[in-house]
């Protein structure tokens, strides 16, 4: 998981969301822009609190360094680190990154975001459509997130 999903899911106070998903983990790159991110968005203290215990931390494998090492070459740290790590563990990638998505595609490595999160926590009945499109909402309004929609509901027609 990479920076932006710890931040979006921490800006709405809920991170706690993330932590019943299967295999989930981070990165140390990750763990370290989050860290560096505190002083300027304060919430993302919540997401910090959560990395160890809640969210494991893992230290990539030789064969993930050096995958990663390529995916440094267009990808920013915690991108390229989550990346290596999900495509040689054979697992999802959970980014909002654009140049990620297209690497992790590419690649033929499975991938969600966030907003891919909130249809699941919706589909599985842990949040209504409505707190879902309130967590959007303010994602877009209060954290500058890009998304291709305004209104959640269009993300579960599909």
């Amino acid at each position: 998981m990479n920076t932006t999903v710890l931040s979006n899911f921490s800006q709405v106070d809920h991170v706690e969301l993330l932590l019943d998903l299967p295999r989930l983990v981070t990165v140390d790159a990750v763990r370290e822009e989050l860290e560096a991110g505190v002083e300027t968005h304060p919430y993302v203290e919540r997401a910090v609190a959560v990395l160890g215990d809640g969210i494991p931390v893992v230290i990539p494998s030789d064969s993930t360094k050096n995958l990663e090492e390529q995916l440094l070459e267009s990808l920013d740290p915690g991108e390229a680190q989550a990346l290596a790590v999900a495509a040689v563990a054979d697992g999802t990638v959970i980014t909002d990154d654009g140049d990620a998505r297209t690497t992790a595609t590419q690649r033929g490595v499975d991938l969600t975001g966030s907003i891919g999160l909130l249809v699941r926590f919706v589909e599985d009945g842990h949040i209504s459509a409505a707190t879902a499109d309130e967590y959007l909402k303010r994602w877009i309004d209060e954290a500058g997130f890009r998304s291709p929609a305004y209104e959640f509901d269009v993300f579960l027609e599909e």
